[in-house]
């Protein structure tokens, strides 16, 4: 869930930088986490891909998507932050976060 990595390459490593490390730092609409709260106490995260006048659907990590009824809707929200987690970035080594900026920049 997120953008093109085609249009990601023409940032530049500076800007991905600052995206891999703050990645709410700015958020595209587009890509905004919402939660929804429904009447029976369950909870859903992601970014919204469609809305009609009956429900709105969801997607989540690995494509996975949710389609909430409106009428079963307690509350929606924007948590303005990125679906990308923060501090993923701890687990790579100097060698394998530079391998990452060149792929994203290059696409080797």
């Amino acid at each position: 869930v997120g953008p093109d990595l085609v249009t990601v390459r023409e940032a530049g490593r500076e800007e991905l930088l600052t995206h891999i490390l703050d990645p709410s730092r700015e958020i595209n609409p587009q890509y905004a986490q919402y939660i929804i709260e429904t009447q029976d106490w369950l909870t859903h995260s992601g970014i919204i891909v469609s809305e009609t006048a009956t429900s709105i659907t969801l997607k989540r990590a690995h494509g996975e998507t949710d389609t909430i009824l409106r009428h079963d809707i307690e509350s929606i929200s924007s948590t303005n932050l990125s679906l990308m987690p923060e501090g993923w970035e701890e687990g790579l080594s100097q060698q394998d976060f530079a391998d990452l900026l060149t792929f994203l920049t290059t696409g080797d």
